[in-house]
């Protein structure tokens, strides 16, 4: 299966795109939507990259019940700074990719074997990206895309795009979970 996000309108968007970052300093909301994307593109292969946590299995098992996916997943993790470039490169394929630049230096090996062999790579930083992101990363990355909470859920800001200028679109808190409405819209039309 190919990645997605599983919001139509945001898989439009980046669809072109090989590598896509998303970035985010609330780190609840970056676990929740990776988790999302890791179950609803599955079967996915998963680079975590730290010591611990990471993947919370029950987690994806739900969004996987909730979308009704039942691929497989395999994980492989990288714990040091010099496990990042060694385990990217024997990735082949489609992968998500969580937190490669943590230790926030061996950007261009990393950066090298994100694009090694082309495929398409969903990439998710708890970093500030646009203060202290790698400039070889903004480069390589087709779109980067901030995620912040917003009052009545979230929003995922279009940093950078090749096709697009800057944007932002809304998601209300229970559309992560598969349950969004037309609202308003439906007495309108």
């Amino acid at each position: 299966m190919a990645l997605t996000t599983g919001f139509p309108l945001l898989d439009s968007l980046i669809s072109e795109d090989k590598i896509v970052e998303f970035y985010s300093l609330d780190r609840e909301l970056l676990t929740l939507f990776y988790h999302r994307v890791i179950a609803v593109s599955s079967p996915v292969q998963v680079v975590l990259v730290g010591e611990r946590g990471g993947l919370d299995p029950n987690m994806v098992e739900r969004f996987q019940r909730i979308y009704g996916v039942t691929g497989e997943i395999r994980v492989r993790r990288a714990f040091k700074v010099e496990d990042v470039s060694q385990v990217l490169k024997v990735v082949r394929g489609e992968a998500v990719i969580v937190d490669p630049y943590q230790h926030r230096k061996c950007y261009s090996n990393i950066v090298k074997y994100l694009r090694l062999d082309g495929s398409r790579k969903y990439i998710f930083s708890f970093m500030d990206r646009e203060r202290e992101g790698s400039l070889f990363g903004a480069h390589s990355a087709g779109s980067i895309l901030k995620l912040s909470r917003t009052k009545g859920g979230f929003k995922v800001e279009i940093i950078k795009s090749v096709t697009l200028g800057r944007l932002e679109i809304p998601f209300a808190t229970w559309e992560i979970f598969g349950r969004s409405e037309s609202g308003l819209i439906r007495w309108i039309i």
